[in-house]
């Protein structure tokens, strides 16, 4: 009778825990498996060339998710859960700041499309470029307010557009411009959530006076934070880069679609990220060390689980239903290779991840950025090597190691900053 108590509360914890993470992780997840169709669908009505171009523009995407959170969406969480009291108009610099971002990542969108596509290609996925960041910082936002039914609603207009549009795309056909604009519309659908009062806080300051503003929060966080995400970027998506370059698109074809499969896992990272990054922010702030340690552990503990079921997911699909998702142009065995790779590449960044977020909780921004350097240098050095030497789905390798090499340095960070807590 006297472990009745003890079970029960077990089971409220875990309850508590799958309620935490469940709308956060179902509204990601939703967002994947329609990324995942849209893929899906890009191998079966594009080219071998089109498949990596796509392939390779969404990796640009999430990029630029990465330059938002590091930009914008971070400093932004972290100012407005320093204290109790909120002041909107203190950090309405943080929109035009966004939207300057969202140009930018436009731009670049629509210039590697024009090189690797058409112009038409060039000019929808450089509207999209920029439409799927102002939806990225809108999650964000969200989040940072505590409010993840906001986000939610936003993933399931998005997903739930995309998939009308590839219901309409296979009586239609399709083209890399016209899977471009079933990718716009669905950012403008994920925008209506927000309301018209978001978008027009972009508007509220001049570009000139957002900076100005922004400067502080530059020198102190940003300045920082984007080191370590270039550097993150060059050592996580070196293959991505490095294969396009030196060997063409149709060779990213296979590594593209053993990033498929993980894909969700990725994308819940990042919103599971957005999700505990203010309760990190919160504790470290109140001095609540043992919170701040216990919301890491059970945000590592959600992503694992995420990646076990992911893997199975792999697993089923590469060997019980392969023409799902392979076409007579790609090698069986390569994709193997490729899923397997991957498959490590994210248990990494799985485990890497909330460490990550609680070194940043406690603003440690400097040291983050030197252990990302480090594992940069060798992650380049991997990758470079392994694709002019062996087949280009080997490159994914050096990819893992360089990981490894931060996922060991940002431990020790942890480590250390646990050990002066007692």
């Amino acid at each position: 009778m006297a472990d009745a108590p003890v079970a029960a509360r077990r089971v409220q914890r875990l309850g508590s825990i799958f309620g935490r993470f469940g709308l956060a992780s179902l509204s990601s997840a939703i967002v994947s498996v329609s990324h995942l169709l849209v893929q899906i669908f890009s191998i079966h009505h594009l080219g071998t060339s089109a498949i990596g171009t796509l392939a390779f523009l969404l990796v640009i995407i999430q990029f630029g998710y990465s330059l938002s959170n590091a930009l914008v969406a971070t400093p932004y969480t972290i100012a407005v859960n320093q204290h109790e009291e909120h002041d909107p108009a203190a950090h309405a610099f943080f929109y035009p700041v966004n939207l300057l971002l969202c140009m930018a990542q436009g731009l670049v969108c629509g210039a590697i499309a024009w090189v690797m596509a058409t112009p038409m290609a060039a000019l929808v996925f450089g509207v999209t470029g920029m439409l799927q960041l102002v939806r990225w910082f809108g999650r964000s936002n969200a989040y940072a307010h505590h409010a993840p039914a906001r986000a939610a609603r936003s993933d399931i207009a998005y997903a739930a557009t995309i998939l009308v549009g590839l219901l309409v795309a296979m009586r239609t056909g399709a083209t890399l411009p016209s899977i471009g604009g079933i990718l716009l519309l669905a950012s403008l659908a994920g925008l209506l959530p927000f309301g018209v009062a978001y978008l027009r806080d972009h508007f509220a300051l001049a570009p000139v006076e957002a900076l100005r503003r922004y400067r502080p929060v530059w020198r102190d966080q940003s300045a920082w934070t984007l080191v370590g995400v270039l550097s993150t970027e060059a050592t996580s998506n070196a293959h991505s880069y490095g294969v396009t370059l030196l060997a063409g698109p149709a060779a990213f074809a296979p590594i593209a679609v053993g990033m498929l499969f993980f894909r969700p896992v990725n994308v819940c990272i990042t919103a599971l990220t957005q999700l505990e990054r203010p309760r990190m922010t919160r504790a470290v702030a109140r001095g609540d060390h043992e919170a701040a340690i216990r919301s890491e552990r059970v945000f590592m503990g959600a992503l694992v689980m995420l990646w076990l079921a992911t893997c199975v997911l792999a697993a089923v699909v590469l060997y019980g239903f392969p023409e799902l998702i392979l076409k007579p142009t790609l090698d069986r065995g390569t994709v193997a290779t490729a899923v397997l790779l991957c498959a490590l590449l994210s248990l990494i960044q799985c485990i890497q991840t909330p460490m990550s977020v609680m070194t940043q909780a406690r603003r440690a921004f400097r040291p983050l950025a030197a252990q990302s350097l480090r594992s940069c240098g060798v992650g380049i050095v991997a990758v470079a090597a392994l694709t002019l030497a062996t087949a280009p789905v080997f490159s994914v390798a050096g990819v893992v190691l360089s990981q490894l090499v931060m996922m060991l340095g940002i431990w020790r960070l942890d480590r250390q900053w646990r050990e002066a807590r007692g």
